[in-house]
């Protein structure tokens, strides 16, 4: 089991020029994912009232854009941030073997 990991410490690693970018790959990840019955319905409901108010970008957005995509396939995950070049924040995640 990997260890538990502050996300928002992670977060905070990301440049905020390149956020947006992030929330938008990651809603993309997570729209294709098969895995979707994974994603508590709380944490799809209140990344729904963030999109609405087009907050994903946020840093809190980002937590729980982050969250859904690491239950559905931290594998994908994984290689969403390596190929954006954040491959340090990716072995943080523990996903640097993805």
């Amino acid at each position: 089991m990997k260890p538990q990991v502050d996300l928002m410490e992670i977060i905070r690693k990301i440049p905020s020029e390149i956020q947006s970018d992030l929330s938008i790959g990651l809603m993309d990840l997570l729209l294709v994912s098969k895995g979707g019955e994974k994603i508590p319905s709380p944490l799809i409901k209140e990344l729904l009232n963030l999109w609405r108010k087009q907050e994903l970008g946020t840093t809190h957005g980002l937590k729980l854009l982050l969250e859904a995509a690491l239950s559905v396939d931290p594998e994908k995950a994984g290689e969403f941030f390596t190929s954006k070049g954040l491959m340090e924040l990716a072995k943080d995640l523990g996903l640097e073997g993805s």
